[in-house]
């Protein structure tokens, strides 16, 4: 074998490898833009979504395949931050994996000021920002769905993004207030007077004393005025 004709074997088998390792890597992007970017946007809609290969040096390494033999499927399609996708061929059979990164950023509700506890959610004393929703726990409020109308179960920081463990709803109904029960069976349906004997919000179940009987039972909030009971 003459040198030149090695030298010649040498650089068509790294040409081959070259575009073979780039067309595996066209085959992921084109996973990642055709379906897993629009997957994502179906989940959160109008958010900003990159998703990048942690490792992707290691796609030159890969065996060669077919386009039409490749796979690519995501291992943890609900994940939120990071992911792993298995990469396979069906001819020749292999399997490799790669770690992914997701950032889904979204426009959430923050507070413009520290709002202390107990205090009233409102537009004056929050703003929009966007905020990756992997560093973000429990549900978070949009503009699409504020917190306004809630008050702070505890104190929240300026530039904090809201979500909902950081509020609950106001009392309506104060212990003492008179109120009317609506007790309910079936078809049959009661009305009497009664007075609350705590505080409560919409949807919390409180104590209630009936005016007339002097029983006291629990009832579920339904307005400023009315305890629906059911029995």
């Amino acid at each position: 074998m003459t040198t030149r004709y090695f030298f010649s074997l040498i650089l068509a088998l790294f040409v081959s490898d070259t575009v073979d390792a780039s067309q595996i890597e066209t085959q992921i992007q084109r996973f990642i833009n055709n379906i897993e970017i629009k997957r994502l946007q179906t989940l959160y809609p109008d958010a900003e979504i990159s998703i990048t290969a942690l490792n992707s040096a290691a796609i030159d390494y890969l065996p060669e395949c077919d386009a039409n033999d490749l796979r690519i499927e995501n291992q943890r399609p609900d994940a939120i931050r990071r992911t792993t996708y298995s990469i396979s061929c069906t001819n020749p059979t292999w399997q490799s994996y790669l770690p992914i990164e997701q950032t889904i950023l979204i426009e959430g509700v923050k507070a413009s000021v520290p709002i202390n506890r107990g205090e009233a959610i409102t537009r004056s004393n929050t703003a929009l920002g966007k905020v990756d929703i992997s560093t973000i726990r429990g549900h978070i409020y949009t503009d699409t769905n504020p917190p306004y109308g809630m008050i702070a179960k505890r104190t929240i920081r300026i530039n904090d993004f809201i979500t909902d463990n950081h509020t609950e709803l106001p009392d309506v109904i104060r212990k003492g207030n008179q109120v009317l029960i609506t007790a309910r069976s079936g078809a049959i349906i009661v009305k009497m007077n009664g007075e609350a004997l705590e505080d409560g919000a919409i949807g919390e179940q409180i104590r209630v004393r009936n005016n007339s009987s002097g029983r006291i039972v629990y009832g579920k909030v339904v307005s400023d005025s009315e305890i629906l009971v059911n029995y």
